[in-house]
């Protein structure tokens, strides 16, 4: 069928700041089974899944993107201002079947995670560039991290970052970092330096890995991505059509484990209680299958590219 001319101004994503889409090709391919139906990036970000999307679309076909940051949104809007296809909203994906509503769906997008974009502004706080302030916010509600910090006692910095980075040395670090946050040390990227510095052992070449881990804890908690994840995948899921497919893109082994977790619940057939002698359900309640068997990986080339692919893996699973 034929194409709509409209064309978003940056499919590709290069030149304002985003980190290439990963595996944007193979995404398109796999999700777009009907050219007219009504999709939905869920993550929308700089727009290059959303562009490779609409290229496999008709004139009669939709995209919805939703985004829950502002900028996103914003450049969303303008790059796809000339698309009558696509449709872009402010929401956390958490929101989704506020636009979707059941059965309207052709397939979905999750694309986790933080952009680079936000990773390299550093009035937003993702970073550990010295001197960043600890903000961390996908949007611009609810508690900064600065003020989540301030709040939490051991127990609970311990086992978020247990939780979110499966890090060892939890309690040890909760600790350092509290003693400093008690001490009234100011509250930026420095306070968790000096915390991952005193670990026994930390060694120069270790030392941006773990900083790395303990941000993405503390920035998982911040906006309760695992939450979010749970919440939107299990409205996609209820948002698809028959033979709609449902693709995951997760860079760690924490959200991939949620992911896995997630798509569990529907690829059961019996949903009894486990302490029920015989089934009483029925024995029929899968509804979904796996598209892929093992989980998409990028190609060499594409990780050669694109640092950020290297850790990427894809779960792509179709409503039955």
């Amino acid at each position: 069928m034929g194409r709509s001319d409209a064309r978003p101004r940056n499919p590709s994503n290069q030149g304002h700041g985003y980190h290439l889409p990963v595996m944007a090709d193979e995404i398109a391919e796999l999700m777009v089974v009907d050219p007219d139906g009504r999709y939905l990036d869920a993550t929308l970000g700089g727009g290059g899944h959303a562009g490779r999307i609409l290229e496999k679309l008709s004139p009669k076909g939709g995209l919805i993107g939703l985004d829950r940051d502002m900028e996103a949104v914003e450049r969303n809007k303008l790059a796809f201002e000339n698309e009558p296809r696509m449709r872009v909203e402010r929401a956390e994906f958490s929101r989704l079947a506020e636009f979707c509503p059941p059965g309207s769906l052709s397939g979905a997008l999750f694309d986790l995670g933080v952009s680079s974009r936000q990773l390299d502004a550093k009035e937003r706080g993702f970073s550990f560039v010295p001197g960043t302030a600890l903000d961390m916010r996908m949007g611009s509600e609810g508690p900064a991290a600065s003020d989540l910090i301030s709040g939490w006692d051991e127990w609970e910095l311990a086992s978020i970052l247990r939780r979110n980075s499966d890090i060892d040395e939890a309690k040890r670090l909760a600790r350092t970092i509290l003693e400093a946050v008690e001490a009234g040390e100011e509250m930026t990227s420095d306070l968790i330096r000096k915390a991952v510095d005193k670990l026994p052992g930390m060694r120069d070449e270790n030392r941006n890995s773990m900083l790395a881990r303990v941000f993405q804890a503390i920035r998982m908690e911040v906006n309760d991505e695992m939450g979010q994840v749970q919440t939107g995948m299990r409205a996609a899921v209820a948002a698809l059509k028959t033979g709609g497919r449902l693709c995951v893109l997760s860079y760690h082994s924490v959200e991939d484990r949620k992911v896995k977790e997630t798509l569990a619940e529907f690829e059961k057939d019996c949903i009894c209680a486990p302490n029920l002698p015989v089934c009483m359900c029925g024995g029929n309640n899968r509804s979904i299958r796996k598209v892929l068997r093992k989980p998409g990986l990028p190609s060499d080339a594409e990780r050669e590219r694109n640092p950020r692919a290297r850790s990427a893996k894809l779960r792509v699973v179709e409503k039955i």
